[in-house]
């Protein structure tokens, strides 16, 4: 089973283009902070989280 590619920042903005990567810049940095239940949410998301198998297609397992 090959792994997953790693995440690229580099990779994404390039696929995104400059535009697009500025765009997202400043609406997170007009964002208001998350507040501490909300930024206990998205830990909690992540620390649940479980790694999963990649899972064929029926067509292939055929």
């Amino acid at each position: 089973m090959a792994a997953a590619p790693r995440f690229s920042l580099a990779e994404a903005e390039r696929l995104l283009g400059p535009a697009v990567v500025e765009t997202v810049r400043r609406q997170v940095d007009a964002a208001p902070p998350l507040r501490p239940e909300q930024r206990e949410q998205v830990r909690a998301v992540f620390a649940s989280a479980r790694a999963m198998r990649p899972v064929r297609p029926a067509a292939d397992a055929a």
